[in-house]
């Protein structure tokens, strides 16, 4: 299924932002969005519980971009999560979720919960999954099309479009 024109316009958007001169790299697009949102994103590569890949949690301050140490494609869940950001998904506080999830908890559940992603467990998070997931794919895809000094964006766009 081809992405939406959400996705769509929220990729061209991220590229528009991307430095004119030098190569464009996923790292310095990030650079460019935290820029131009006037707030910090920072990334770590971190231990993240089994199974979670990467998490994107927002404080008051600046977001941060968690991934998980040793991932073979890491720029992969990078994209992933800069697209939950650039899409505005909103997620559940982390609490909220604890308390909606269970009855009683122990401190190892209730440490395991505080580590996991809550940003998509709302009614919509299986929409917002698959609009980041469409968001990294279509990403990846233009980037690694992108001349490296960004001179012929156009003629990239007319390769997108007509193949």
């Amino acid at each position: 299924m081809p992405a939406s024109r959400r996705v769509t316009r929220a990729v061209s958007a991220v590229l528009d932002l991307a430095p004119r001169r030098g190569e464009v790299s996923l790292t310095r697009l990030l650079d460019a969005v935290s820029e131009d949102r006037d707030r910090p994103i920072e990334l770590k590569m971190a231990e993240l519980p089994f199974g979670v890949c990467g998490q994107w949690r927002q404080y008051a301050d600046r977001d941060v971009f968690l991934i998980q140490k040793g991932l073979p494609a890491w720029d992969r869940t990078l994209a992933h999560e800069l697209g939950h950001l650039v899409l505005g998904h909103e997620g559940i506080p982390v609490v909220q979720a604890a308390r909606e999830n269970t009855e009683m908890a122990s401190s190892d559940l209730i440490g395991y919960m505080l580590n996991q992603r809550t940003g998509c467990m709302g009614p919509s998070g299986e929409e917002a999954e698959q609009e980041a997931e469409d968001f990294a794919a279509l990403l990846l895809y233009r980037l690694g099309r992108l001349p490296s000094d960004r001179s012929s964006i156009v003629q990239v766009r007319l390769g997108e479009a007509f193949g």
